[in-house]
């Protein structure tokens, strides 16, 4: 039998430049992720992670420190019964400890599952963000939220069986923080 095993060639200087591109705008993408994440499911100390101490949020209705923005939405009055960022395409350049990101993302949220009729609201817009490395990690330094579309959806209806569904929950009770479905 022929040995089929071939050893790579080392990689270029170019190459290996690609591949920490790669792995930088890896980097930035997880934070956008957990953002998202962090956000739906009240997860405070997650999306206070996404944002440098002294970073800065503008999200419409609130302009100003980024962390005092994660204050004020986890105070938020609305009252909401479900919520999802969902995220799209992300355009990032990297430029040695800064990164600029656009992403699209459309977000909605849930009023009044109960009782009927439940309204959502729908966001759909982009975020524009200047990220900054420092020590080695990837934070949101600056964040504008542009907004392309919107609208309301009422319903009197329901999908049919969501009540057999596990619903949605917040931190720290949605199953993604609960053995042995529990994610980093």
């Amino acid at each position: 039998m022929q040995n089929t095993t071939t050893e790579a060639a080392p990689l270029t200087s170019a190459e290996l430049s690609q591949l920490r591109e790669i792995l930088e705008r890896d980097a930035i993408r997880r934070v956008l992720e957990r953002y998202a994440r962090a956000m739906d499911r009240c997860d405070e100390a997650s999306a206070r992670s996404t944002y440098w101490d002294d970073g800065h949020d503008n999200h419409g209705l609130f302009k100003g420190n980024a962390q005092d923005f994660i204050t004020w939405k986890m105070a938020s009055p609305f009252e909401i019964s479900g919520d999802q960022h969902v995220l799209g395409q992300s355009l990032i350049a990297v430029d040695g400890d800064r990164a600029s990101a656009e992403t699209y993302f459309v977000y909605y949220f849930e009023e009044g599952r109960i009782p009927l009729p439940n309204v959502v609201n729908v966001l759909a817009g982009r975020y524009v963000d200047s990220f900054e490395r420092r020590g080695g990690e990837w934070k949101i330094a600056d964040r504008v939220v542009v907004i392309d579309w919107s609208t309301v959806w009422r319903g009197d209806e329901r999908f049919p069986g969501v009540e057999t569904f596990v619903p949605g929950e917040r931190y720290p009770d949605d199953l993604v923080y609960k053995k042995p479905h529990r994610l980093a």
